[in-house]
């Protein structure tokens, strides 16, 4: 089996979704965590490995694999069991288009709040676009919840990608002190399923 390597932080949305699906498929990885307050996913060697200079990005024997996408099919595909992908094209789809509304316009509206609330110097933050934010995040959570509905997880067929990145950005909006609505019955339900598994240890690690 070639060495895998990743390159990752803690709190990354997207490098959480990798190493989840490390630890899904109960794959042996050795881990680098970079301090991106030190810039080093600046520096001339990590640019060389991805030259964005974000997380994560997974080196398989000498080649680096950067995007979680990416990385999560390449995992998918070489480790194929326990597969993270239904069997159903329709299944498959629907995976794929929920996997790319979380790590699109759902993590840019938890991003707008970050940034808007913790972490710019406050004569910077725009109060407005953190409103508009928050809004967007309950459209989420709903929209979630009506993906839930009647499933286990997300898709039929069995935990998938969707869900995956699906935790990773409950998580983020967790860290935001946004909590899930209770209204949302089927997501409360459908998040404690998913940090109850073992592979919710990785969201940490």
């Amino acid at each position: 089996m070639p060495r895998l390597v990743l390159y990752h932080t803690i709190q990354s949305p997207f490098a959480r979704k990798v190493r989840i699906a490390l630890a899904e498929k109960n794959i042996s990885c050795e881990k680098v965590l970079l301090d991106l307050t030190r810039g080093e996913n600046r520096t001339p060697a990590y640019l060389r490995l991805n030259p964005h200079g974000r997380v994560p990005t997974l080196v398989v024997d000498s080649i680096p694999i950067y995007e979680s996408t990416a990385i999560v099919e390449y995992l998918n595909e070489a480790y194929p069991d326990p597969p993270l992908l239904p069997t159903s094209l329709i299944e498959r789809a629907r995976v794929r288009m929920i996997e790319e509304t979380i790590d699109g316009s759902f993590i840019s509206a938890l991003r707008t709040v970050l940034f808007n609330v913790f972490r710019l110097p406050e004569p910077e933050r725009n109060p407005k676009a953190a409103e508009e934010a928050r809004r967007q995040i309950a459209w989420h959570n709903e929209w979630l919840d009506h993906e839930l509905a009647g499933r286990e997880y997300l898709v039929n067929g069995g935990v998938s990608v969707a869900d995956i990145a699906g935790i990773c950005a409950l998580e983020f909006q967790k860290r935001l002190e946004i909590g899930i609505d209770p209204r949302y019955r089927d997501l409360f339900t459908w998040y404690g399923r998913m940090k109850s598994r073992p592979s919710a240890k990785a969201l940490t690690e």
